[in-house]
């Protein structure tokens, strides 16, 4: 697989993997890939942390787990995500961005054996209304997302901490920008390689929202203080189709000579 096709390719990977642990040579590919990241004066900031063993993953797993809980009690939060989800394939694809509702949230039976569009009339009024479905996380509601979620991270064959050691810093002010830049440089990298082995990648946001909860991960793997945690990435073989994807248009955001 060429880079380009890499790049076409390359998908969030939010559903079961393959039993199947990651093959040592393909672990060395993919670091090897993140061992040649550009970064400013080649300062190199990054520290990977491999976690294979079960115990880390349980701890990463409850940490998600009542991470997500939380965020389904914090109106803001439900509200944010409501602006970048749509309830249905045409309203995603003619918009070009966000995600689709229902490739992030397992809908009840109730609804998936409902009318296509007598199920989109109630998400939509659902979205509209995202903040006042804290009332709705207050009594549960998301401990079913919350325990789905944390058994795929309890259960992933790899987990890749990714932390930024500050101390490894380029000069000037815009320091701490470039050394930002060059860890998404080296997500790329890893989420490339990744594609090419025919290994699925998923960003595992939750328990690294609030600054608490990275406080608790850099206690609990030993991460040094002047080591920021950047994200974690769960990994692993896939045995199903890549998912669609969309895409803005080139003309709504490539601009010649300046932005109009």
């Amino acid at each position: 697989m060429n880079v380009f096709e890499a790049i076409m390719q390359r998908r969030s990977h939010r559903g079961e993997y393959v039993d199947r642990p990651i093959d040592d040579t393909d672990l060395n590919r993919i670091i090897e890939a993140a061992r040649w990241t550009p970064s400013p004066f080649n300062v190199q900031p990054w520290e990977l942390l491999i976690i294979k063993e079960s115990k880390g993953k349980d701890v990463l797993a409850i940490m998600t787990e009542k991470a997500i809980v939380q965020q389904f009690k914090d109106s803001q939060f439900l509200e944010d995500n409501s602006n970048w989800m749509s309830t249905d394939e045409r309203e995603w694809k003619e918009r070009g961005d966000g995600v689709l509702l229902t490739d992030h949230v397992t809908l009840p039976n109730m609804l998936q054996n409902a009318p296509k569009k007598l199920t989109g009339r109630f998400l939509k009024a659902l979205l509209k209304s995202a903040k006042s479905l804290t009332i709705l996380g207050h009594l549960g509601a998301g401990k079913m997302p919350a325990n789905e979620i944390a058994t795929q991270v309890r259960e992933a064959p790899l987990l890749i901490l990714i932390t930024m050691n500050r101390d490894r810093k380029p000069p000037g002010e815009g320091a701490n920008r470039w050394m930002w830049l060059s860890i998404g440089m080296l997500i790329q990298n890893i989420l490339l390689a990744a594609t090419s082995l025919g290994i699925g990648v998923q960003f595992v946001s939750a328990p690294l929202e609030s600054e608490t909860d990275r406080d608790n991960i850099r206690k609990h793997f030993n991460v040094p203080d002047n080591n920021e945690v950047m994200t974690l990435l769960r990994l692993g073989y896939m045995d199903t189709e890549k998912g669609d994807s969309v895409r803005l248009e080139k003309t709504e955001f490539v601009h010649y000579e300046e932005i109009s």
